[in-house]
């Protein structure tokens, strides 16, 4: 049995301890959140506590699941790291180059292990798409398109704050830009417009990436629309011979998913697309802890990875504020 301790109980913190309870062999025994006087979990039998030292200092705490807000990330991985967890933290590790280095350090120096939650890379839709480039069928692709548009979130104000969730940029941004990063691999040059608001976030960004096999995505992700605009994730594909188009629209957030459509345009042929059902963040999180159980690599969302696309955000956000394309270094990176 591992046992858990989840650090954040707000939208993202709630979806982990709901997974957590879905996989055999794994207990989330202790959860961390500032308002731990009063928080009513249905069915939760742990300990519920306001200071993470607490959950550090238990031994029988083997992984420390970190979903706190964004700028306390390091702090947090960093603390884990030294009382000598194993580590997951939800996306983005962090909002700078440095930070990350920091982190990666520690981690190293403590000989413990970190997972980042780059979801997209395990929800079915996602899975289905990567596996159809990986295979031949959705040959060569050419050009992709990637939405990702939303409202604010309302649950808590600190994702206006450029220096502590990164805007759009890094809450929704990310997720194509990882994706797309996955499926064609390393980018040659970004170039992006956008819209800030009153507090200097980025919350409408537009990205254009040549990569280095001259495949083109246009990219977009906004925290900017209005009341009642269903929270919307988009992606096609278009290849040599085919296509592949996916929606899906929802509520104020991911809840109440009401619009699903996935084609797959193949020649002279249209094929609706059968995904399983599955749970993006349960096959993310059951596949972290069956890496830490059976000390196996994490090939799907390395550490190198997580620091690509880090980088590829920064040069993003670069082009955002300089109004140029930016040529992408060439750059190499090991995982921990």
């Amino acid at each position: 049995m591992i046992k858990i301790g989840i650090v954040g109980l707000g939208f993202i913190g709630k979806a982990h301890l709901e997974a957590f309870r879905h996989m055999a062999q794994v207990e989330v025994v202790a959860i961390c959140t500032k308002q731990a006087e009063g928080v009513g979990i249905d069915d939760f039998h742990g300990e519920v506590v306001s200071d993470y030292e607490q959950l550090l200092q238990r031994e029988d705490i083997a992984v420390i699941d970190i979903c706190v807000p964004t700028f306390l990330h390091e702090d947090y991985i960093i603390q884990a790291a030294e009382a000598g967890k194993q580590i997951i933290c939800e996306k983005p590790l962090t909002l700078t180059v440095a930070a990350a280095n920091r982190i990666i350090e520690a981690v190293r120096r403590s000989n413990v292990r970190l997972f980042v939650g780059h979801v997209l890379r395990f929800w079915p839709e996602y899975e289905t798409i990567k596996s159809l480039h990986d295979t031949g069928k959705l040959k060569g692709i050419e050009t992709i398109h990637a939405q990702r548009l939303g409202q604010l979130p309302t649950w808590s104000d600190w994702f206006q704050h450029p220096e502590k969730s990164g805007g759009a940029l890094f809450d929704l941004h990310l997720h194509d830009i990882d994706f797309a990063y996955y499926l064609l691999g390393e980018v040659e040059t970004v170039y992006a417009v956008g819209h800030q608001n009153q507090y200097g976030a980025w919350d409408h960004v537009m990205s254009t990436l040549t990569f280095q096999n001259k495949a083109k995505a246009f990219i977009e992700a906004s925290h900017r629309m209005p009341n009642g605009y269903p929270f919307t994730m988009a992606f096609r594909a278009q290849g040599q011979e085919g296509a592949i188009d996916f929606h899906l629209k929802a509520g104020e957030n991911i809840e109440r998913i009401n619009d699903r459509h996935f084609v797959f345009y193949d020649k002279d042929q249209v094929e609706e697309v059968a995904v399983e059902t599955a749970d993006a963040f349960q096959q993310e999180l059951a596949y972290f802890i069956t890496c830490i159980k059976q000390e196996k690599e994490n090939t799907v969302i390395p550490v190198a990875d997580v620091l690509y696309s880090l980088n590829l955000l920064k040069l993003i956000e670069q082009s955002l504020e300089t109004g140029r394309e930016i040529h992408v270094p060439a750059t190499s990176f090991s995982s921990n």
